[in-house]
């Protein structure tokens, strides 16, 4: 089941999202209740970016060329 499919936005989802919610807190008065639920939602978005982003880099980390070229990859840190 994908991010979308369990009602998590996918990471370029999350950051269009985020993009509109700075647009509308920067660019026109709201109400505090409207703000601060827009704030909420753009921590939320953040957050679940962020993770995103880190677990990517663990698989980036993770994959090692080996010397004959090919490519594999590891279950923990590459030991030099």
């Amino acid at each position: 089941m994908t991010e979308t499919e369990m009602g998590t936005p996918g990471f370029e989802a999350a950051l269009d999202r985020l993009a509109e919610i700075v647009s509308r807190i920067e660019g026109e008065p709201l109400e505090l209740d409207e703000s601060l639920a827009l704030f909420e939602e753009g921590v939320r978005l953040l957050r679940g970016a962020g993770a995103t982003l880190a677990d990517a880099e663990t698989r980036i980390r993770r994959l090692v060329e080996e010397a004959d070229g090919a490519v594999r990859l590891e279950d923990g840190p590459a030991n030099p």
